[in-house]
């Protein structure tokens, strides 16, 4: 087999329920639950800081992080397309999914981070902008780069051309 071929795709196999699936089921029961709390009463209920005040550890451990790991992403398509290094190309689809689910967890911690989440939108309108405020810088760059990481990683949704690629 050359290098330019494939090997014909096949399932897995194997059950969906096992250990892993169950576990992961019982953490996203126990995170929605988390959220729906916090939704519901407040910040001070999962968090120990209130509406008020809604900075704290979270907004590093949530953005920070989620931005750190999306990082990976931008400097592989700058290496591989800007640089030109073409030899690091099969490293390029990874790391953008990798972006793509961190910048789009840091923005959705965004919008738990904030002391009213109710008021979201208002980044979005002229009218409502506080350039004054950390948070809508923070905010307003992950948006964008929520957008800009959709657009980049949007051919991977086209339709298969012959059965075997996309998702």
């Amino acid at each position: 087999m050359s290098a330019r071929q494939h090997a014909a795709p096949a399932p897995v196999g194997g059950s969906l329920f096992n250990a892993t699936t169950l576990v992961c089921g019982v953490l996203m029961t126990v995170m929605a639950t988390i959220v729906v709390v916090r939704l519901l009463f407040g910040l001070s209920s999962t968090t120990n800081v209130n509406d008020g005040y809604s900075w704290g550890i979270w907004v590093v451990v949530d953005v920070f992080i989620g931005s750190a790991l999306a990082c990976g992403g931008f400097c592989m398509a700058l290496l591989v397309y800007i640089f030109n290094q073409g030899k690091y190309h099969p490293l390029v689809r990874p790391a953008l999914l990798g972006s793509l689910f961190g910048y789009t967890l840091a923005g959705a911690a965004i919008t738990f981070d904030l002391g009213r989440w109710w008021n979201f939108w208002h980044i979005f309108w002229p009218g409502y902008f506080n350039v004054n405020s950390v948070m809508f810088e923070v905010a307003a760059c992950i948006t964008l780069y929520i957008i800009v990481m959709w657009i980049e990683f949007s051919p991977v949704l086209r339709p298969p051309l012959n059965g075997i690629e996309g998702l």
